[in-house]
Parts: structure tokens; C-alpha cells; sequence
């Protein structure tokens, strides 16, 4: 129900605050990430991002969706409610759409805590600190290294274990002993959203994990929801050029290209 509660959330500021809601300007499916471009009266455009998971574009169909030159006809409300769905291609522009218009409303007004420093040193990781990474997060990955070796990863891509050989790397949470569930910080993507992992993983380790950090762009939405389910740090992304972002979506790019055309920013848990 995180998304769910967190659409209503949207919603509800909207229609409380009076502001006018945004349009559909555009919509960019690329192989890495999904983009949702919002425009809002007296405001630049919005870019929400989603991952464009690979297993969900597998089909061997040409077309991938069935409202391919029509997307951008649809209100912003309608996109925003394809969240709801079972993992697909809609969930994904639908997600993408609510973190475009959380963006709209942070940009009207933010009322949540920022970790102004750096993250891992704002997490102060120790050489005894556990962390459990769900999902790939190769630059924090090489960078919590150097401060701790007690890391464990969760991710099916086989390309991960070849290359982290000195890491123990599990292919799903099931995998997991009950040992090593008490962690100290628990890293997990924005990706989890998207296939419906999420509810599950926060109660596995409610109670469990001492830190649990959400991150990613396809988080990039208003955490009320996400701390009230025992979340305590919510990385985002907000895109300040919409457009050159756009342009790396549509020629096939990810964060390593795009991350330059937006600021990364932590919420807090207060």
C-alpha cells in the first residue's frame, strides 16, 4: 500500500494547497530508465524517473505498450494511478509520474529534513558496521568497501558475483539465514518499488536492521508513507534539465550520464 497512501498523499496536497495540477508533456521510455516529463504552471518542467526493469521488455513484441503515441493525451492523474499495478511497463510510467509530480510539490514547499553532508559519512560505518545491499549500488559499493569488509549482496544479475567474488551474494532474500538478518544498515533501490518487493523486505527486517536507507531515482517521491513503514532515509533525485536528461534516456543512457543534469538529496526521518 506504499504507493497507494503515497498517490493519495499527492493527491490530497493538490486539491488542500489548491494547485493547479500538472500536465503530461512527455513521455520517454528508455532502455535504462523510464521518464515522465510533468509542466506546472510558473515552474520549469518536472522530470520523474523510473527503472525500465529488463525482464518487464522482454516480450517479443514489437509494440510495448498498448498507448504508444497517446501517452501524453492521458492526465496526469490517470499515469499516476497505473502505480497500483502488477509489475508492467504502466507501474513503471506510473511511478515515474508520481516522482515527477512529488517534485512539483517540493518545489512548492519541502517541510523534510536534509542530510546536508555526505551520506556514508553522515551513517558513520565503522570497520564492525554490517550493511545488506538489495539491489546493485556499484558506486556505494566500492565506497562503503573501504570502510567496512562486512557487506552481503542481494541481486540475481550473474555478472555481480564475478565480479565481487569476495562478497557473499544471495539471488533473493529467501536465501537469507536468520543470522544474518540483524544488520546495522540496510541499503535497498528504488527497484523494489517496482517489482512489488518492498512491503515484503521492510518486514522482514522491521525490528531487524538498526539503519534502513531507501535510495535511488525511481525514489524520488514524498517519504511520508515510506517512514511511516520504518524507512529512515529517503535518496532521491531531482532533475534541474529536463531536457538534456531526456536526451540520455532516449539514446539509451542511465545514472552514470544522467546524474549530471540533477542534485541527489537525502531526506531524513524526523
Amino acid at each position: 500500500m506504499i504507493l497507494e497512501n503515497t498517490v493519495k498523499l499527492v493527491l490530497n496536497i493538490y486539491k488542500y494547497h489548491k494547485i493547479i495540477p500538472p500536465r503530461v508533456s512527455k513521455v520517454v521510455i528508455g532502455l535504462g530508465y523510464t521518464g515522465v516529463e510533468l509542466e506546472a504552471l510558473a515552474y520549469d518542467p518536472f522530470l520523474g524517473l523510473a527503472a525500465t526493469l529488463p525482464a518487464i521488455i522482454q516480450s517479443t513484441n514489437c509494440t510495448k505498450i498498448d498507448f504508444a503515441g497517446s501517452l501524453t493525451d492521458k492526465s496526469f492523474k490517470e499515469l499516476i494511478s497505473w502505480s497500483y499495478q502488477t509489475p508492467s511497463l504502466e507501474k513503471i510510467i506510473g511511478i515515474a509520474t508520481l516522482n515527477a509530480a512529488s517534485q512539483h510539490i517540493l518545489a512548492v514547499k519541502s517541510p523534510y529534513k536534509e542530510i546536508e553532508e555526505d551520506l556514508v559519512d553522515f551513517l558513520k560505518i565503522k570497520q564492525t558496521t554490517k550493511i545488506l545491499f538489495i539491489g546493485f549500488m556499484k558506486p556505494m559499493i566500492r565506497k562503503i568497501l573501504n570502510k567496512t569488509k562486512f557487506i552481503s549482496i542481494i541481486d540475481n544479475n550473474p555478472s555481480i558475483k564475478r565480479s565481487y567474488q569476495n562478497i557473499p551474494i544471495l539471488n533473493d532474500i529467501d536465501d537469507l539465514k536468520e543470522s544474518n538478518l540483524a544488520i546495522d544498515i540496510l541499503f535497498c533501490t528504488g527497484t523494489s518499488l517496482i517489482n512489488n518487493t518492498l512491503e515484503k523486505i521492510l518486514s522482514v527486517f522491521k525490528n531487524k536492521a538498526k539503519n534502513v536507507v531507501l535510495i535511488g531515482p525511481s525514489i524520488s517521491f514524498l517519504p511520508d508513507i515510506l517512514f511511516d513503514k520504518g524507512v529512515d532515509i529517503v535518496g532521491g533525485m531531482n532533475i534541474i534539465d529536463s531536457e538534456s536528461a531526456i536526451k540520455v534516456l532516449q539514446e539509451g543512457g542511465g545514472m552514470k550520464f544522467f546524474k549530471k543534469y540533477g542534485r541527489k538529496y537525502n531526506f531524513i526521518k524526523q
